[in-house]
């Protein structure tokens, strides 16, 4: 009898560990999605998780197209007449497959410290939501 009782309190304690887990986690993704404002179409864990999940995509999307029409103004900056629609189009690379991955990997690689540079005199421009800056203060961020 004895031996029976042990196991359903070690049972109980298992799941009111498992219980307190998921209400943590719980309440982290509601905060999380209060705090970037991210509408939930559901007040389920799951529609949660979805929302931030595409909120996140979204923004990561609109950074690309942000940082894509940056490069271009600065390039046409520098290059007054320059064809963008031709730019736009991609590499012009040779028509063998290993010559034009060669030449992309040498392009990227060429590309990678002023693309670092041109990345950074934009950081004072990437707005961030109100809860990130509170966490990036907290660490002592002295950029804000």
């Amino acid at each position: 009898m004895v031996e029976a009782t042990s196991a359903t309190e070690a049972l109980q304690r298992s799941l009111d560990t498992e219980v307190a887990n998921r209400s943590a986690l719980e309440a982290v993704v509601t905060s999380a999605c209060e705090g970037l404002r991210v509408p939930a179409s559901g007040s389920s864990l799951r529609s949660q998780v979805e929302a931030l999940y595409s909120w996140a995509g979204e923004r990561m999307r609109e950074a690309l197209h942000a940082g894509v029409k940056k490069a271009r103004a600065v390039v046409s900056s520098h290059y007054v007449g320059i064809d963008l629609p031709a730019v736009c189009e991609g590499y012009v690379l040779p028509d063998d497959e290993v010559e034009a991955q060669g030449e992309v990997q040498r392009l990227e690689d060429a590309a990678t410290a002023p693309g670092d540079a041109l990345a950074a005199f934009f950081d004072a421009e990437v707005e961030l939501p109100p809860s990130a800056r509170k966490g990036l203060r907290r660490q002592g961020n002295k950029a804000l």
